[in-house]
């Protein structure tokens, strides 16, 4: 196992699912398969027309340590909770993981923790509504010192951008793990996230971070493209490793020598597609963290992605490590 942390930065948040028909996704007005920013008046009104059948900690960034810490490699979390019910199953969630989460809550009657209502069809599709809560109090002083002294990798989820205290956090973060060694990776989290923040995420490459992950809609949104000729164009003269996830087709490496598919593993029991994207991230970052090279951390990301698929929520529920040893991948020793 590495000796240093990685450390993922973002929305602490808990995801309540139901069950919805594509008709039903049609009356609560929600565009299919997308993520949008409500308030909490808004979710309790989608909320009277579903049925929600669990409450489970989520968080795209705080699901990608999760699977992470899963793998067998130590990781931290840098994030903001309320002083409520829901905070405490997302922290709960990560003690039970063994990841280091120093937080100190916010007063949940002015910010109660965040929550996400992800909306499931039939197709495994899913379709999020977010209420950020206490996740954009995060700040330059939730930045645990001592957390970062050990990280030797930070990852962070471009919704920190829609937090301007969370983005300075970030940065500040980004500054002090670069400035010991580490590398920072950053995930555009989805393409409405992208547009909102385009300058600032290009300005990102040049020499703020070392990997960048994203999928084929976030990746035209900031490129303009989404071919593997375009994106190797677009990042040549840059030092970002990025990886495009494509679904079913696998993912593209590029870096400054060109680019490459990576084949998906194909999976014929799709149950629930939430997570997908946090656990190739896991299984990609852990294993380059570990020395592995970018094509075969990306087979990697696509097996641990693999197993969330298969169930409904967006973490690890099965040994995702022995599904590793299977294929002969095994990269984090204890």
């Amino acid at each position: 196992m590495s000796s240093t942390l990685i450390t993922g930065m973002g929305a602490a948040l808990v995801d309540l699912f139901a069950n919805v028909s594509d008709q039903q996704l049609q009356e609560l007005g929600s565009a299919k398969a997308s993520m949008s920013l409500i308030d909490a008046a808004q979710s309790v009104r989608l909320q009277a027309g579903v049925e929600v059948h669990s409450q489970r900690p989520g968080g795209s960034a705080a699901n990608t340590v999760a699977g992470i810490a899963a793998l067998g490699q130590s990781a931290g979390f840098l994030g903001k909770t309320g002083d409520d019910a829901l905070g405490q199953i997302f922290s709960d969630a990560f003690e039970a993981l063994n990841v280091s989460f120093p937080v100190t809550p916010c007063d949940a009657s002015q910010h109660p923790t965040g929550h996400c209502l992800v909306l499931i069809t039939p197709d495994a599709e899913r379709t999020m509504h977010t209420v950020l809560g206490a996740s954009v109090m995060t700040a330059r002083d939730d930045m645990d010192g001592e957390l970062l002294s050990r990280t030797g990798l930070l990852f962070s989820e471009g919704y920190v951008w829609d937090s301007p205290s969370a983005r300075d956090g970030f940065l500040s973060a980004a500054q002090s793990v670069r400035a010991q060694g580490g590398k920072v990776a950053f995930s555009l989290a989805d393409g409405f996230c992208v547009e909102r923040h385009h300058a600032d995420f290009l300005a990102l490459l040049d020499g703020q971070v070392d990997i960048v992950l994203a999928n084929k809609v976030e990746a035209e949104a900031l490129f303009g493209c989404s071919d593997a000729a375009g994106l190797a164009a677009k990042i040549k003269s840059t030092d970002v490793l990025l990886s495009v996830t494509l679904g079913a087709e696998g993912a593209l490496i590029i870096d400054a020598n060109g680019a490459q598919l990576v084949a998906a593993e194909r999976v014929s029991d799709v149950v629930d597609l939430t997570g997908a994207g946090d656990q190739y991230a896991a299984g990609f970052l852990a294993a380059l963290h570990n020395g592995v090279s970018p094509e075969k951390a990306a087979h990697i990301g696509h097996l641990a992605a693999s197993e969330v698929i298969r169930h409904i929520g967006p973490r690890p529920q099965s040994d995702v490590r022995a599904l590793l040893a299977k294929h002969g991948l095994e990269f984090i020793q204890n």
